[in-house]
């Protein structure tokens, strides 16, 4: 499994440094979950684990989560709050950005629900193995 990363901004809501900054939090925490999970092989309907993460103005844009089974694909766009990212330290930012990785998860584990109601148990389990270990991750960064 490979996490994939990028992030959709406003000037409104971000400056220059901040931008920076929330690229170097996504990289980051992006490259310590890599690490952990790109070498192992996860049987769940996914191909890669995909996730945008949003901040523009309060109305400018909502959440996005899109599941393909037949294709192996999501387009999981979440938002994180911009005022709390702005107002806390790099490894305040990596929380957030964790946080943001887990609740995309949680709403695949339900997409799975709707989209194949009767999925084999064994893809659940799987899900939360890569759970486990994105939280073994999250755990050694001081996430958690």
């Amino acid at each position: 499994m490979k996490l994939w990363m990028s992030s959709e901004t406003s000037r409104e809501v971000l400056n220059e440094d901040q931008s920076t900054q929330l690229r170097l939090a996504r990289n980051f925490v992006k490259d310590k979950i890599n690490l952990k999970i790109e070498d192992i092989s996860y049987e769940i309907p996914l191909d890669s684990w995909d996730c945008i993460i949003v901040m523009m103005g309060d109305d400018s844009f909502e959440e996005r989560t899109i599941y393909s089974m037949k294709k192996r694909d999501m387009d999981f766009r979440l938002k994180i709050d911009h005022a709390e990212f702005n107002s806390t330290d790099a490894l305040g930012q990596q929380k957030l950005i964790f946080e943001m990785l887990m609740r995309s998860l949680d709403l695949l584990k339900e997409k799975f629900t709707k989209v194949k109601p009767k999925l084999p148990h064994t893809i659940y389990d799987e899900l939360e193995n890569l759970k486990a270990d994105v939280l073994s991750v999250a755990n050694s960064n001081g996430w958690i």
